[in-house]
């Protein structure tokens, strides 16, 4: 492969192997033959200096990743260096080459859909072993996925790679993860930005489910916007589907009719880990790889006649301790039932929808204790799988006294991707309808039980009216402070400037992934020449990271802002749209188009006044400013 780039002094690109929401990795060799794998970030750092915060926030991450190899392990990559390119500034990791499939390549033909139950339990203890040892040293990855665990060919070892989003900054954290192309991976609290030591776990949880499902819980049916928003509430509020069901469904036609049945004897407890890391509250999850994979340890390692008997006789005693908590709360709520049947005729009364299960504490001190924790753990998820409600917890909880409602006008803006409506003051009361975040204000009027009352009409003029959750909102002030310290983090014109001419300098000579990447920053920052260009790109098909749809909007919203060869582009789609030839000529026939005449030689027009030359001889090669002219036939390549 040829050079692209020259990363720094002794260590040569050979081309990219891929690319990602958090960057490249490219193939390199040091001197001396010795082959490598280079994680590029998106992101230029152009003073290496303290006051520069980038570069500061870079080597603070760096230095933290560093104690991943003061002990070497075995599952986890090994960091050969970091540093800038010598070219362009780039930020990088280098790393051991690890040869060999990933995990998402050996979920494909020619190999089986599922993993063998042999196999998930080797790949779940040296997976759990990767997290353990980086989360004892205070290194969260980030980005646990499929594609980023390896098969060692030569040591036969499953290994966890690309630690591009641990050396990010918060804020470029949070940019690649709204564009992050493994939302089917990501844990609730990634949405907002989060990412904790129960995040990986999360992860993990979802590659495991993948292996012995032959799928991931909640998979990405298409590109785009719409799918991604689907799986990403799926990840907040579904519950995970059966994964034995999918199982069965997927086992492999070419096993014998004894592996198929000896393959679904999966062991309960690699089913209950399963869905203890899918849990939507990170404090529900494993608190880390340690906890994890000393859990795994010991599970694996049982004796199938211990595990029986802890299954049939610990559930029963966890049961009968909830029971006792439940009969002291039930009996507080009869009292509360007396005291309104006092103030009022005719009480009302429900029954809540969900409960949440209770959070326990498993600390331990000695080893002893810590087995125990794990044990309770695997316990309360027999109790609790998903889909059960305990029956004792659905007792009659009354409504709230009205007495004790507050008046408090406040305002406040929705923080939730679903702010429910309630009739009443008490989660059992919700309703279908929701709020989504918007930059609408909701006033309230009065607050009681941790529910805030509005009486709501949108800009559309329509109407709403309900209790609120306060933890669905967050206060207008806060939401004020918070808009503010965005815009202060924003890139300053001068930062922009410079890298829009690294961009176009990238493209030029021919460095396409790096000037993408620029590009792909810029374009969530709105610039409008970044959003042309990232999409343009696509619909040329230079890139597939944007769908057709999604690459002609972009370039819209770039017109939206004036910028001059976005409108001559639109123009020319909207007047070429039903010529395929022309389109081909011009590198445009990989999508369609809706042909309008009219609205295309308006945009040509006005990118021939502000002096654009291209669309200036479009015009007048097809007097486009006559209305009456038709969209010309000549096969010749127009744009430049």
């Amino acid at each position: 492969m040829g050079k692209v780039f020259t990363i720094t002094a002794g260590l040569e690109n050979m081309g990219a192997l891929k690319t990602g929401g958090q960057g490249s990795v490219y193939k390199g060799r040091r001197v001396g033959e010795i082959i490598t794998a280079v994680k590029l970030l998106p992101t230029p750092i152009h003073s290496e200096s303290p006051e520069d915060k980038h570069y500061m926030a870079f080597q603070n991450e760096v230095a933290k990743l560093r104690k991943v190899n003061e002990v070497p392990n075995p599952h986890v990559v090994r960091i050969l260096s970091s540093g800038l390119t010598e070219s362009g500034s780039f930020p990088f990791i280098e790393m051991d080459f690890v040869e060999g499939p990933d995990l998402e390549e050996l979920l494909k033909a020619p190999h089986d859909p599922v993993f063998t139950i042999k196999e998930a339990v080797r790949l779940a203890d040296q997976l759990s072993n990767a997290l353990a040892h980086c989360h004892r040293v205070g290194v969260k990855h980030g980005d646990v996925k499929s594609n980023n665990v390896k098969y060692n060919v030569h040591t036969g070892n499953y290994v966890l790679l690309d630690f591009g989003m641990a050396i990010m900054s918060d804020e470029q954290r949070r940019t690649s993860l709204r564009h992050a192309g493994a939302i089917e991976f990501m844990a609730p609290e990634q949405n907002n930005g989060e990412i904790l030591f129960q995040t990986d776990v999360y992860s993990f949880g979802v590659i495991l489910f993948e292996l012995v499902a032959g799928s991931v819980p909640f998979p990405l049916s298409e590109r785009g916007e719409t799918a991604r928003t689907q799986v990403m509430l799926a990840h907040m509020e579904a519950p995970p589907p059966d994964l034995m069901e999918l199982r069965r469904r997927n086992l492999p036609a070419g096993w014998s009719e004894e592996k198929q049945a000896r393959e679904l004897q999966v062991p309960q407890w690699l089913i209950d880990t399963v869905y203890i890391c899918l849990q939507k509250a990170p404090q529900s999850r494993f608190s880390d790889g340690m906890v994890l994979h000393d859990h795994i340890v010991l599970r694996s390692t049982q004796k199938p006649e211990a595990a029986e008997v802890f299954l049939s006789a610990a559930p029963a005693a966890a049961f009968e301790s909830e029971l006792q908590q439940l009969r002291q709360e039930n009996e507080e709520l009869r009292r509360r039932v007396q005291q309104l049947q006092a103030r009022q005729e005719e009480p009302q009364s429900y029954t809540p929808a969900y409960v949440p299960p209770r959070r326990r504490s498993n600390a331990g001190l000695i080893s002893v204790l810590l087995v125990l924790a794990v044990l309770g753990v695997a316990a309360w998820l027999v109790i609790k799988k998903p889909g059960m409600v305990n029956k004792e917890a659905a007792a009659p909880i009354t409504q709230t006294d009205k007495g004790t409602e507050t008046l408090v006008a406040g305002q406040y803006m929705v923080k939730a991707a679903r702010a429910y409506f309630y009739d009443r003051p008490d989660a059992a009361s919700r309703r279908n309808a929701y709020m989504v975040p918007s930059s609408e204000v909701v006033n309230t009027t009065k607050e009681d039980n941790g529910f805030v009352y509005t009486d709501f009409v949108n800009s559309r003029g329509q109407r709403s009216r309900g209790w609120l959750r306060v933890r669905d909102l967050m206060t207008l002030d806060q939401w004020n402070d918070q808009t503010r310290k965005q815009e202060e983090a924003a890139l300053t014109q001068e930062e922009i400037n410079r890298q829009l001419t690294e961009a176009r300098s990238r493209l030029e000579s021919g460095q396409l992934q790096e000037a993408l990447f620029l590009y792909q920053f810029l374009a969530a920052k709105e610039v409008p020449e970044a959003m042309y260009e990232y999409g343009n790109l696509g619909l040329q098909g230079r890139h597939s990271a944007l769908s057709c749809k999604d690459a002609f909007v972009l370039v819209q919203k770039a017109s939206d802002k004036r910028y001059v060869p976005a409108k001559r582009t639109l123009g020319f789609l909207y007047v070429f749209a039903d010529n395929p030839e022309v389109l081909r000529v011009n590198n445009y026939d990989g999508c369609t188009y809706d042909r309008d005449v009219f609205k295309g030689s308006k945009l040509l027009l006005e990118a021939a006044a502000k002096g654009d030359e291209a669309a200036r001889k479009l015009v007048e090669e097809f007097h486009l400013d006559d209305p009456a002219t038709n969209a010309p036939n000549n096969n010749q390549q127009y744009l430049p």
